[in-house]
């Protein structure tokens, strides 16, 4: 796995095949959450089927880039990188449930406790 500072190995990290658009809706679910990421220029990889899904964040504590891919145990595995592609933050080995994605990221590029949201 990827470790912080280094740079982004987009090969290594990318494993199983997902479709972009589940993903997308699953960011979705709270409308809300989602646009206080400052979400866009999303980008999937190039090739047949997609292993990468990318996002440009400007949030509260991240600004820059956040990776997903999903992997081998069927979690996603998220990288949150600057514009150069070094990791500032990333999932531990175990990676993430689908019901914990927006959390996660949440809590690493916007959620500020005092909101009390």
């Amino acid at each position: 796995m990827n470790q912080i500072k280094e740079k982004l190995d987009i090969k290594s990290a990318s494993c199983r095949v997902f479709n972009p658009n589940e993903l997308i809706y699953l960011l979705k679910q709270n409308m809300n959450v989602f646009w206080s990421w400052g979400s866009r220029n999303f980008v999937v990889d190039s090739q047949k089927n997609t292993r990468m899904f990318r996002m440009t964040v400007s949030g509260y504590h991240h600004k820059g880039y956040v990776f997903i891919f999903l992997n081998g145990l069927d979690l996603f595995d998220v990288y949150l990188t600057n514009k150069e592609g070094i990791i500032k933050n990333r999932t531990d080995e175990m990676g993430l449930y689908f019901d914990q994605l927006v959390e996660w990221i949440d809590d690493k590029v916007e959620r500020i406790p005092e909101y009390g949201y």
